[in-house]
């Protein structure tokens, strides 16, 4: 009776997620994506696994740690038409939105180029990030991780709200498809609009809030003088990442200006009641690395069926777009229990 009851649980997963499946008693697919939830210090050294997903820059981090690991996918070329994905985005509480739109936009972009810019030295970037950190976080970011390659990797481009505000929606769709989790859909309300801000001062100090990791570049800029954004005074504080909900949320938040996951600022804000979302701050930085494997294009990713694939949080961000990529291309997968 109770091999029965199983089986029948199995067979619901299995139609539930549609394309996804659950692997039943630990048992791995020879057809389908078999994936593991991980921890960072897992990565590289477990003999299970065949392929593992890991944001930068601790992807980097392992590969030149450990012998023989080496970079062998990048999930912004796997996915849709290769030019990344919207992950991280800026958000503004709509009392002050009017004033800082347009001034950050500007420095935010301004930003970006910085963090390229040959003149621009990865121990300044580091120095700026770590003088904002919170007193209890160690930080991702060091003069040893650091580097332009690093930096290209993390895909730091910030692009106005009105300009990605499709790319959005597209993403969460594809997130709610994947089964576990529904953010519900963005309304039109939460993203600016294209004029929807004003050229004066705001008569008071504004706080910025962005987890630590990818994120946190593209504020480096502005960290690196406490750069003003249309205000008397501004704060910026780099958290960490599964801490940065608490500061847009309850009945007083403290973030005016918040840098926070896709689907995290959806699922929290996506009214446009209290926060509108400025842009996306990052297009990606999640790769793929193994002990020598084949490497992953769009032309061989069905190779992946049959193989064990470890994903450094796999509920959240890297594991979504992870899965995405493989409904869309009409893989199936599944989490091994």
């Amino acid at each position: 009776m109770k091999k029965l009851i199983l089986t029948a649980i199995c067979a619901l997963l299995t139609f539930a997620t549609a394309i996804g499946f659950t692997a039943c008693n630990g048992e791995a697919s020879s057809t389908a994506v078999n994936l593991v939830d991980v921890k960072a210090e897992e990565v590289g050294v477990r003999t299970d696994i065949d392929y593992y997903v890991i944001a930068e820059p601790a992807a980097t981090v392992k590969v030149n740690a450990l012998e023989g690991l080496e970079f062998s996918g990048n999930l912004q070329e796997l996915y849709a038409d290769g030019n990344g994905y919207p992950q991280a985005v800026v958000v503004a509480k709509n009392e002050v939105v009017s004033y800082v739109a347009q001034t950050l936009s500007v420095k935010l972009k301004n930003g970006a180029e910085w963090l390229i810019d040959d003149a621009t030295a990865p121990e300044s970037i580091v120095s700026a990030v770590s003088s904002h950190l919170s007193n209890d976080l160690a930080p991702t970011f060091n003069a040893k991780n650091l580097n332009k390659e690093v930096i290209k990797n993390c895909s730091v481009k910030f692009t106005d709200a009105w300009n990605c505000k499709q790319a959005v929606k597209d993403i969460i769709e594809k997130f709610n498809a994947c089964g576990e989790t529904n953010f519900s859909t963005p309304d039109d309300n939460f993203f600016l609009e294209e004029g929807d801000y004003g050229t004066a001062e705001y008569d008071g100090k504004i706080t910025v809030y962005a987890p630590d990791g990818a994120p946190a570049l593209g504020l480096a800029k502005l960290m690196a003088t406490n750069e003003l954004i249309n205000c008397k005074e501004v704060e910026y504080n780099v958290v960490k990442a599964d801490t940065i909900q608490a500061f847009v949320t309850g009945n007083a938040p403290k973030a005016d200006v918040c840098v926070l996951p896709v689907n995290l600022a959806v699922k929290l804000l996506g009214s446009g009641e209290k926060y509108k979302m400025l842009g996306t701050l990052t297009n990606g930085n999640l790769f793929i690395v193994s002990n020598g494997k084949e490497k992953i294009t769009k032309n061989n990713l069905s190779s992946l069926r049959g193989k064990t694939v470890g994903v450094v949080n796999l509920a959240q961000v890297p594991g979504l777009t992870f899965k995405t990529i493989l409904k869309d291309n009409g893989i199936e997968y599944g989490q091994l229990i």
